[in-house]
Formats: C-alpha cells, sequence, structure tokens
C-alpha cells in the first residue's frame, strides 16, 4: 500500500526523568515513530523514515513491523542509535541531553535518498525535529522533486543564533506545528493573536501552536481563522513523544478531512494516549477503535 503520510525525524533511546526524580533508563523513543504511530490511529497508509543505528534491536524492528509500518525506511548507520537523556521540572519544563555528537546526529538524520522510491509519491511528508541542516536539505528536495504537502516540527535547540536560517525554513512549507517554546524563541512571545499571523506570513497556510497541557492554537491564513482546542484529560505519567504524536494526527486528519480545526482534536486525541505511560508504551497499545472513542468524549 503505497503511503499518503511519510513521517521524517530520528529513532532514539531516551532515558526519561519525572520531576519527582523517578528514572525510566532506555525508553525506546524516536519523533518519526510517535508521529508515524499517532497517525495509524486515523488512516493506515502512513510510514516513516528513520535511520538506526547497528545496535538498533531486530525485536524492535519486529514489532514496528507487526504494527502495519514498514522498516524499509529505517536504513542502518554505522554507528550506535541515538542516546538521549530528558529530565522534566515541576512546571512542565524539559531539559534534553543528547549524548551523541553533531554530525552523529547529522548522520542519523534522514535525508531524501533514504526514501524509498514507493513513498516518494505520498500526498505529504512530515519533517520532524532533527538537526537544522537536515531539515533544510530536506525541504529543499521535496520542494525540488514533490508536489506534496510539506509539514515542519523544529527543533528548538538550533532556533537560537539561527533564527533567519529559521525563517527561511518555515517559508518552505505548507504547515508549520511549533511547541509554545518554540514560538518564544523565534519571536520573543506568546501572544498567538499576533505570533501566529506573523509566523504565518512567512509562507505557511496553517500554523498550530502546541501548548502542552494547554492543547493547541490553529491559525489558517486564507481565512485568517484562530481556533483554540484544548488538551484532553488524560494521567500524564511521561509527555516525551505527545508533541510528535500531536503532529501525526494532525496531518493524517488534514489530509483526511481538509479541516484544520478537526485535525487539531484528532492530534490532542492521540497526545493524549501518548502520556499514559513511559515512552510508546501506551502507543503501542492504542487502535483506531480507542482513538475514535476518545474523540467522542
Amino acid at each position: 500500500m503505497a503511503p499518503r503520510l511519510v513521517c521524517l525525524g530520528n529513532m532514539t533511546f531516551d532515558d526519561v526523568v519525572l520531576p519527582d526524580g523517578t528514572e525510566r533508563p532506555g525508553c525506546l523513543g524516536g519523533d518519526a515513530l510517535y508521529a508515524a504511530l499517532g497517525a495509524r490511529l486515523l488512516m493506515p497508509e502512513v510510514e516513516l523514515v528513520a535511520p538506526v543505528g547497528t545496535d538498533f534491536p531486530a525485536e524492535v524492528l519486529a514489532r514496528i513491523e507487526a504494527t502495519g509500518l514498514s522498516t524499509k525506511g529505517m536504513p542502518p548507520r554505522p554507528r550506535p542509535t541515538l542516546h538521549n537523556r530528558v529530565a522534566y521540572d515541576a512546571d512542565g519544563g524539559r531539559t534534553w541531553t543528547i549524548y551523541d555528537d553533531e554530525p552523529a546526529f547529522d548522520d542519523l538524520s534522514p535525508t531524501f535518498a533514504d526514501i524509498p522510491a514507493a513513498f516518494r509519491s505520498a500526498e505529504a511528508f512530515l519533517i520532524l525535529a532533527m538537526t537544522l541542516s537536515a531539515q533544510i536539505r530536506l525541504v529543499d528536495d521535496f520542494r525540488r522533486h514533490t508536489g506534496a504537502l510539506v509539514a515542519l516540527d523544529t527543533q528548538e535547540d538550533y532556533i537560537v543564533g539561527n533564527e533567519a536560517a529559521m525563517r527561511a525554513l518555515i517559508a518552505g512549507t505548507d504547515v508549520f506545528l511549533p511547541s509554545a517554546v518554540e514560538v518564544r524563541q523565534l519571536l520573543g512571545h506568546e501572544d498567538w493573536d499576533i505570533a501566529l499571523p506573523t509566523l504565518a506570513a512567512l509562507g505557511p497556510r496553517i500554523v498550530v501552536a502546541k501548548r502542552g497541557g494547554d492543547g493547541c492554537t490553529v491559525y489558517e491564513a486564507a481565512s485568517g481563522r484562530m481556533t483554540h482546542v484544548a488538551a484532553l484529560p488524560a494521567t500524564v505519567v511521561d509527555t516525551t513523544g505527545a508533541g510528535d504524536s500531536f503532529c501525526g494526527a494532525f496531518i493524517a486528519e488534514l489530509l483526511e478531512s481538509g479541516d484544520a480545526v478537526a485535525a487539531a482534536h484528532a492530534g490532542v486525541a492521540a497526545a493524549s494516549f501518548t502520556v499514559e505511560d513511559y515512552g510508546l508504551d501506551r502507543l503501542w497499545l492504542a487502535i483506531p477503535a480507542h482513538f475514535v472513542q476518545r474523540r467522542r468524549s
């Protein structure tokens, strides 16, 4: 089955530290997998592209394939898989420690050449957080080689000091999905009535500010409509990957219905599953029927 949506990002192992000091080392993570699993709650025609290291477990590849995802877009690189530490504070903030250096991070970020030929006719490509140089290359390649919708979720660590490059990157996209932190880094404030139209003026037709427990705010440039969508109630254990699963479900619903507000509701529903356990543990178990039920709640 040819995919309608391809999610591009990384695969990682994450050491998660909660505000109370509880630590869960070695959680399987990776924005591409969070996004793809979130998207597949709405439609099956989703694939991912995410290079892996030589140490990536064969049993995890088998579990990914058991969900219906192909691993053809997970080429091996001659180095270990990315390893991160993410520590959350009581106010909802987080501190990422990336144990790998910049060349390793860039090498384990996907390129256009990594995309299997069967995936290249997709209707949409979702570029998730990775090195800035990798994101720039992908946006350029998609604009030159495809007519697909291009959606972008930036990597917050690259914004400060690279604001001009980031604005040029955003200009090449159709949908921009920053976090509240990234909006503040780009513009210096979180006045959504000003910030989102300002970002849309760079080029995207839809801008979505992901606001964690406060849900999200969606701006549609063509109509000027600004809509806030609240987060769904959930028993929060670990918020790692919630934004990625939001992005995947958002783009999947946008492809299905063309409705950005419906897409936002899909995104918060997918994220509500992700936060209920460590890493991918809850999202692995979510099925479309559960997703439909939660959207109706």
